[in-house]
């Protein structure tokens, strides 16, 4: 036959096909960045930052996307600027989230979440080490967050989300109440469960423990029964952590608002709870949160007993000696502002450097947004000089003044945000119509706006005029039967009557049923109405427990928070107050 007819200078199509392979295996070692031009490898991290601005995420860059390895801008695009803003405001409002775990903690609150990682570390390693620990402190001063970052620290510590680790499986069949799982290959492996109960979502036993079982079968794969009585879900708690005892697993309960459980009769489900710690082949712990400072006083002496002596009080501000001296010469982030975006120690106790931590862009943030090293330091620069500014000073000021827990700085540095937030949406939908008229060229889009003084003063006007509105407010949303009702209380204080009840505000009430134009209405009415005073914030009950006592609340004392003044622009800017109210409030004792 000889040979293939055909080009003698072109080889073989097997040889074609042998050789393409060869310049496809050489393609990928040595790819070049333009057309002919030299092969560029990333061999360090460090150069391939220095040349494209951008973490490693590979050890080599190819041909596609050489072009698109540029520098980051130095001041980023709106769409950057607007997830920066979301990332800024999820970190505030959800404590669980990745750029919440970024912020960092007071000292005062880092030491205290020191201490619970090093309780719950000792629980969690030993094998017979259960604890109980009870934080209390005002409302608002991080307490859920202190015990929220504790945790996170210790599951990421003991938890392996990778399933490599060489623990024990899931728990097998040592117990009835804890079945066998047949796929245990590539799965997570969780040595520390953890169980949140809040008091005013679960306000019984029955509820509370129906919700244990819940989050232990969510979190080690076993299958809920919802139709499970009392008992039932007693026994299977039970079994349940017997087994996981047995297969070194630990579980962490977190009961938020303990008061609650503490005022209810016989107080059931902290004794059941803390009971269970005292068996040996059982290994958990239990933290209680409390936003009531003499909690212990109202707990049983069985369940007291069980608590034990570790107590976390949770205040604000608390500034030690060494950070007083070295506040004076710090930024207002402390150790976080000597590097923006760099984790240097966290912030210092104070109302400047907590607004701080919570505005600015620590180490990490920066990838998380997308926005370059040079963007967050120049936006960390930015809310350093608007601290500093005189009005913002003062308003810092009024917030030590009137005691401002951390909660309501969270609350301004969230409405600072969505004020940048609301700028940011106008001047991106500006910009975008400018291009479109092509009036670009003349004026030009701009950059984006940055977090300015007009911000934060928005967001801290709003949290300092909300206590002075807040009585007003309520005042002013009462139906008619209880606006009444508060105005004859008010006239028994002005007598001279420090506590009344709604028998004595029911006959002061009674004194205008002559009048003319008075309103009428029934005594069961009236009594449901009474009610709600206190649940409006406007009155609360001289003795606290009364409600879990199963008293008659007609002859609890109440005493009133609001004023003269509150309580009379709240009447004047009531939207449907009779004459007749109007008439009794300014009728003369």
């Amino acid at each position: 036959m000889g040979k293939q007819p055909g080009n003698p200078g072109l080889p073989s199509p097997r040889k074609r096909k042998g050789r393409g392979q060869e310049q496809a295996q050489s393609q990928e070692i040595h790819t070049p960045t333009k057309e002919n031009g030299p092969s560029m490898q990333c061999s360090t991290p460090s150069m391939a930052t220095r040349a494209g601005s951008t973490p490693p995420r590979a050890a080599e860059c190819t041909t596609n996307n050489a072009d698109k390895l540029l520098p980051a801008p130095a001041t980023g695009t709106f769409q950057t600027w607007e997830g920066t803003n979301s990332m800024l405001r999820e970190a505030i409002v959800d404590g669980r989230s990745k750029a919440a775990a970024l912020v960092p903690l007071r000292p005062s609150l880092r030491r205290i979440k020191d201490d619970l990682v090093r309780i719950l570390d000792e629980t969690v390693s030993s094998h017979n080490g259960n604890a109980s620990i009870l934080i209390h402190g005002p409302p608002g001063t991080g307490k859920t967050l202190a015990v929220e970052r504790a945790i996170q620290e210790v599951c990421t510590k003991h938890n392996d989300p990778t399933g490599s680790g060489s623990s024990a499986t899931n728990p097998t069949s040592t117990s009835a109440a804890v079945p066998a799982t047949s796929n245990t290959t590539n799965t997570a492996v969780r040595n520390v469960g953890v169980v949140r109960l809040n008091g005013l979502l679960q306000p019984d036993e029955r509820t509370a423990f129906q919700e244990v079982a819940k989050q232990l079968c969510r979190e080690f794969g076993q299958k809920f029964v919802k139709s499970a009585t009392f008992d039932d879900n007693l026994v299977f708690l039970k079994g349940m952590l017997h087994a996981l005892y047995k297969c070194l697993k630990k579980v962490v309960f977190i009961v938020d608002e303990f008061q609650q459980y503490a005022n209810k009769g016989k107080q059931q489900m902290l004794y059941y709870l803390l009971d269970m710690l005292q068996d040996s082949k059982i290994q958990a712990a239990v933290i209680g949160v409390s936003s009531v400072h003499n909690i212990v006083e109202d707990l049983e002496k069985r369940v007291l007993s069980r608590v034990g002596r570790r107590r976390m009080l949770v205040t604000f501000p608390a500034i030690s000696l060494e950070e007083m001296g070295d506040g004076a010469s710090s930024s207002p982030g402390g150790g976080a502002a000597q590097s923006p975006g760099a984790a240097a120690g966290g912030g210092v106790d104070s109302y400047e450097g907590l607004l701080y931590d919570m505005l600015a862009l620590h180490a990490g943030m920066a990838d998380l947004a997308g926005l370059s090293p040079a963007a967050a330091a120049a936006h960390n620069a930015g809310v350093t000089r608007a601290l500093k500014d005189i009005r913002i000073a003062n308003c810092i000021s009024k917030l030590a003044l009137i005691g401002a827990p951390p909660q309501h700085v969270a609350l301004a540095a969230e409405a600072a945000l969505a004020a940048w937030g609301d700028d940011l949406r106008r001047q991106r939908v500006m910009a975008a119509a400018a291009v479109d008229a092509g009036q670009q060229a003349r004026h030009g889009a701009g950059p984006p706006p940055s977090l300015g003084v007009g911000h934060l003063l928005t967001g801290l006007g709003g949290v300092l005029d909300m206590p002075e509105r807040a009585l007003v407010d309520a005042v002013r949303g009462l139906p008619v039967i209880s606006l009444v009702l508060l105005v004859a209380a008010h006239r028994l204080l002005q007598k001279g009557q420090q506590l009344c009840n709604f028998e004595m505000a029911w006959d002061e009430y009674r004194s205008i049923n002559a009048q003319r134009g008075a309103i009428a209405f029934s005594k069961q009415a009236a009594a449901a109405a009474w009610q709600t005073l206190p649940l409006s914030g406007l009155a609360h009950f001289a003795d606290t427990n009364v409600e879990s006592r199963g008293r008659d609340l007609s002859y609890a004392g109440v005493v009133l928070l609001v004023g003269y003044s509150d309580l009379d622009r709240g009447i004047r800017e009531h939207p449907h107050c009779p004459d007749a109210v109007q008439k009794f409030y300014l009728q003369e004792i």
